[in-house]
This record gives C-alpha cells, sequence and structure tokens, in this order.
C-alpha cells in the first residue's frame, strides 16, 4: 500500500512538471517552434529535470536535511543548480547551433529552474521520510501496547492462580469431595484463562459464564448460601469484551471480606445492555485490619485500571470507594 501511495505521488508529481513545462513552451511561439522541430530536445529536457529531482531526492535530503547540516544543504543546492543549468545549456549549445543566442537567457531560467525542481526532490523525500518515521513510530507504540498488555494479563492469572491453591490447600484437610470439586472447577476456569482468553476479545456471554463458575468456585469457601449474591442482565447477545476485565475487582472482593453486618457479604451485579456493559462489585471488608504489601500497593486494582486505560481509552468509567465497611467498584464500559 505504501509504495502504490509513493508510486502515485511520484506519477503526480512528472505529470505536473510535464504540464507545466508545456503550457510555458506553448505560450512562446518560437519556443513551440523549437521543440516541435527537435524531438530530441524534450528527452533532454525531462533527463535533466529527473536528474535534478533524483539527486536530491536520493542523496542531497537523506546526507544533508536529515542530519540537520541546513547552511551547508543551501549551498549545495545553489551549487548544484548553477552547474546543472550549465550543463543544461552547454548541452544544447552544441547540439543546436540556433539555440546559442539565446543561450545567457536560458541560463539564468533553468538556474531557477534547476533550484525549484531539486528542492520538489527533497520535499517529497522529506514527505516520505517523515510518513515512514511516523508508520514505524506507530507500529513501535502498538507492539509496546500488546506487550505491556500481555504484561498485565500475565500478572491477573498467577495473582488469582495462588489465592485459589491457597484455598484449596485449607480446604484438603476438612473436605476432600469439597477440595476435588474445587480443583474441576479451577481446571476449568484455567482452561478459560489460559485458551478461550487468548484473543484479543471473547463473546460477553463467555465472559459472564466464567464470573459465574468463578463465583462458584469461591463460594465452597464459605458455609452461608446467601454469603454472594451474583445478578446478570444481559440484553445484547453479541457483545465481545476484552478478556479476564472483571477478574481483578471480584477476586479482589473474595480475597478481603471481612464479616458483614449483613447478607450477603459479596454482591456482583453485572449489566450488559446496548453498546454498555456494567460492573457492580460490593464487599465488607474490615478496615482495622493489617495491610498485607499486596493490598498497601493494589497490585491487582492498579493493573485492571491500566489494561483498561489501554483497551478502552475514554471509553470508561471506573469509580472505587471505600467507606466505613464497605468496598464498591462502579465501572461501565462503552462497547463498539
Amino acid at each position: 500500500m505504501q509504495k502504490l501511495l509513493y508510486f502515485i505521488v511520484h506519477f503526480l508529481f512528472w505529470s505536473t512538471f510535464i504540464a507545466l513545462s508545456w503550457m510555458s513552451i506553448k505560450s512562446n511561439p518560437d519556443e513551440i517552434a523549437f521543440i516541435t522541430g527537435r524531438l530530441w530536445a524534450p528527452v533532454i529536457l525531462m533527463l535533466w529535470g529527473a536528474f535534478n529531482f533524483y539527486t536530491f531526492y536520493f542523496y542531497f535530503q537523506p546526507r544533508f536535511l536529515d542530519t540537520r547540516r541546513y547552511f551547508r544543504y543551501l549551498l549545495v543546492s545553489v551549487s548544484f543548480s548553477v552547474v546543472m543549468s550549465a550543463v543544461f545549456v552547454g548541452i544544447f549549445w552544441l547540439i543546436y547551433p540556433e539555440f546559442r543566442e539565446h543561450a545567457q537567457q536560458k541560463y539564468l531560467e533553468s538556474i531557477a529552474g534547476s533550484f525549484l525542481i531539486s528542492q520538489c526532490g527533497s520535499l517529497l523525500r522529506g514527505f516520505i521520510s517523515w510518513n515512514e518515521n511516523l508508520q514505524n513510530r506507530t507500529a513501535l507504540e502498538n507492539q509496546s501496547l500488546r506487550n505491556e498488555l500481555a504484561m498485565l494479563k500475565a500478572q491477573l492469572s498467577p495473582h488469582f492462580l495462588f489465592n485459589t491453591l491457597n484455598n484449596i490447600d485449607s480446604l484438603i484437610y476438612q473436605s476432600q469431595d469439597e477440595a476435588s470439586a474445587m480443583l474441576i472447577k479451577l481446571s476449568a476456569l484455567l482452561r478459560y484463562m489460559l485458551y478461550d482468553s487468548d484473543g484479543k476479545e471473547v463473546p460477553l456471554e463467555k465472559e459472564i459464564e466464567y464470573i459465574y463458575q468463578l463465583t462458584e468456585l469461591q463460594r465452597l469457601r464459605f458455609e452461608q448460601p446467601d454469603y454472594v449474591a451474583l445478578e446478570v442482565r444481559q440484553t445484547n447477545k453479541e457483545l465481545t469484551i476484552a478478556p479476564l476485565l472483571f477478574l481483578p475487582f471480584i477476586e479482589n472482593a473474595f480475597k478481603f471480606v471481612s464479616q458483614p453486618t449483613a447478607m450477603p457479604a459479596i454482591k456482583i451485579h453485572v449489566d450488559a445492555s446496548d453498546q454498555e456493559v456494567k460492573l457492580y462489585c460490593q464487599n465488607y471488608f474490615n478496615p482495622n485490619a493489617k495491610k498485607d504489601p499486596e493490598k498497601r500497593t493494589g497490585i491487582g486494582l492498579a493493573n485492571a485500571r491500566r489494561r483498561l486505560e489501554l483497551l478502552y481509552p475514554n471509553s470508561f468509567d471506573l469509580q472505587i470507594d471505600a467507606k466505613a465497611n464497605l468496598f464498591e467498584v462502579n465501572l461501565s464500559i462503552q462497547l463498539k
């Protein structure tokens, strides 16, 4: 695509050059008579123009302008125009004796023409270099974003796995059947995290099913059946979303929940309608509890916000509030 664009730009320049040259020649009866009677004259003119243009395009512009040696570039431009004009006029002087009486006038005109054509070559080369640098910079930024997203996602999965395995380890001594059930559910969750969520986006329905499984896995930790309340409303079945976006908020609620003053201890609401999905997550916590290093740094929630900034810039609203003994997360995302 880029090569086609550059070809079109070159084609337009030379089409314009030929058209303007022909208009200039046509306005002078003597020049039109001279050109039409000598077929090699326009060929020499085109070759001379192309040499001016592409010498600056390929050599002088990268050598001097790209390296910011502007004064040297100006000296080279003027000197080159003077020399190339002398060559051009000299060729016509030798081939066409009738041209000699106009040589001095044409020499001055060709200096201006040579300088103008050369600068057009530099200008076009500068535009192409700028465009290539912009494309390279954009590609590097995109690659950097992809690497950062991959790193953030990689941090989420071990974080969840570490906490769940701790729960299973504690449960093994209490009930082997429940521990086995947890391992089966954990296997299903890991399959989703490792394979199904490998793409850029997944159907929102799959992500909601993942939330169901995650919640059921965590329910096994608690004796009260109403300890966790999960409510989902999805009216738009066609929505897709980046995978594992809700994991840090839900996992955070389960990790830091404390004895509630009223049931449920954890509330999770997911609402997907039109092109918007909302998550509301609330849990009781103990504000006087000793904070461990992970909680002090808030790595899970910080990573979640960073992923949202990268994936849905200017398309999400995240409010996190901790008051009294309630921790609340309100997240809304405008999906395309």
